[in-house]
């Protein structure tokens, strides 16, 4: 069955965009988003191609869909950039780096009314972890981002980015 999403008919279980996260070593993917965020291997979801590489796979996190599948040898790198709301940032954060991942930016307050936090996993994706903290009147907005401490914030979370971004292109 598909369900209707302004005039759009999309099967059940999914929404109008779904990622698909290309890794070398989907299986330790899957087993990375297990460990940090509870995601559930769709049953029959998995095919192998003829050389016994995932071809396609999906995974659930909450109500939402990730396909997957393993990269041939000869493709270049390409990570995947994902937000995942979850219930404590501080304590999905700490899994995922002892889960292998590299912290990218600690967690963080900011003045929209989330904390976040960014890892990249193992296999290279980089995952911002959100944390809807407080529903924040959008009239209120122009002077919480004038505040010093929230301008401080925010420029640590785009430093933190733009160096792990640098880094990547190296």
């Amino acid at each position: 069955m598909a369900e209707e999403q302004d005039g759009v008919r999309v099967p059940l279980r999914y929404s109008r965009v779904d990622p698909w996260v290309i890794s070398r070593d989907t299986d330790a993917e899957i087993a990375f988003l297990t460990q940090v965020f509870d995601a559930t291997e769709t049953p029959g979801s998995r095919m192998l191609d003829a050389e016994g590489r995932i071809g396609h796979v999906e995974v659930e996190i909450g109500g939402s869909v990730i396909m997957m599948f393993d990269a041939h040898p000869e493709w270049p790198a390409t990570p995947a950039h994902l937000r995942v709301y979850v219930g404590d940032v501080q304590r999905t954060f700490e899994q995922a780096v002892r889960a292998g991942s590299h912290a990218v930016t600690e967690p963080t307050q900011l003045a929209f009314g989330e904390r976040v936090a960014r890892v990249r996993d193992p296999q290279g994706h980089l995952w911002w972890i959100h944390e809807h903290v407080e529903d924040v009147d959008p009239g209120d907005l122009g002077s919480r981002f004038a505040d010093p401490g929230a301008q401080e914030t925010m420029t640590y979370v785009q430093q933190t980015l733009a160096e792990e971004l640098s880094k990547a292109s190296d």
